[in-house]
């Protein structure tokens, strides 16, 4: 039996006793055989279609037929129109671990750079088989730079109503999607922290990017296109839970625009005594990111392919305690 096999075995075995005998995990649609469940239905259907059909389309093919459709007043009428009517009810996911749980469209625009992935259910999929092997029911589960809440609210199904799961986001407007995901869903023991995740607390300045799924810290660089710089709160793991704040985590989900660095800094204690796994996206720390789970005692593996993860590239990265 690899090391794989043993750590998922270790974390299924610590999180059986907590998981209720005979409880399933599922998505609170409305109740079936009422008129708001199929209402749901329907509409579900048509926009989870419409956002198949939209984002499908070659980008240049979606570019054209949106210029065109601006250029007439009644095109942008009906444009507007159709807008409000795909941002009045959620959307099911269609596939994976996230099949039928509920995305907020009004938070899920069509030209977010993952919306049909997303209501696909086929956003990141190493990432998504990682968590399904690591999240057991009554984990504890940190989505750092959790965007709209995808993962949020996977993890939530994965962990049960026994686990926890805590997300954080900076960015305003990805927060608030988080919440509504997380409420859309009756997922009670999920919450989200408007907060970035830093080496200390206090505070940093945000580039919010047009696309806000690369928003980062201005620590990191800086997007061709920033739109807005604001100030948010930073906030240091160790401190957190070292305060009792949250539990400690079984399991860590980073993506930060290049920032993982400065949040493992501010988590080492926690990895040092709870030993969590950690999927995490890197952004050119690859070889920096190696060499301190190395320090932290951490087996590193490359989810997107065999190359080895410190010369791979950009890539999602599984840390291991050894």
């Amino acid at each position: 039996m690899g090391a794989w096999d043993n750590f998922i075995l270790r974390r299924a075995s610590a999180a059986r006793q907590a998981w209720p005998a005979g409880a399933s995990v599922r998505s609170s649609a409305p109740m079936p055989g009422t008129l708001c469940h199929l209402r749901h239905v329907l509409t579900g259907r048509l926009r989870n279609g419409a956002t198949h059909l939209i984002t499908g389309m070659p980008e240049e093919r979606r570019a054209e037929l949106a210029q065109r459709v601006r250029a007439g007043r009644a095109s942008r009428a009906l444009l507007g129109r159709a807008g409000r009517w795909y941002g009045r009810a959620p959307v099911p996911v269609a596939g994976g671990l996230g099949h039928l749980l509920y995305v907020s469209t009004a938070d899920l625009p069509l030209d977010h750079a993952h919306a049909g992935l997303i209501v696909r259910g086929t956003l990141e999929p190493p990432v998504q088989e990682a968590l399904r092997r690591l999240l057991a029911p009554g984990a504890v589960f940190y989505d750092v730079g959790a965007n709209v809440g995808f993962f949020t609210i996977l993890g939530a199904r994965l962990v049960g109503p026994a686990g926890r799961v805590v997300a954080f986001e900076p960015v305003p407007a990805c927060a608030r999607a988080v919440a509504h995901n997380i409420e859309l869903n009756a997922f009670a023991h999920a919450e989200i922290r408007e907060e970035a995740v830093g080496a200390h607390s206090g505070a940093a300045r945000l580039l919010v990017v047009g696309e806000a799924s690369w928003s980062h810290l201005a620590s990191t660089g800086r997007h061709a296109d920033v739109r807005e710089e604001i100030d948010v709160a930073v906030v240091a793991i160790d401190e957190l839970v070292g305060a009792g704040a949250i539990p400690p985590p079984d399991v860590l989900k980073i993506d930060t625009e290049g920032a993982e660095l400065q949040a493992i800094a501010g988590m080492r204690a926690t990895l040092e005594r709870h030993r969590p796994a950690i999927v995490c996206e890197l952004h050119d720390t690859n070889a920096q990111f190696c060499a301190l789970m190395d320090d932290l005692g951490y087996v590193t593996t490359n989810l997107d392919g065999p190359q080895p993860v410190a010369s791979a590239g950009p890539v999602h990265a599984l840390a291991q305690p050894r």
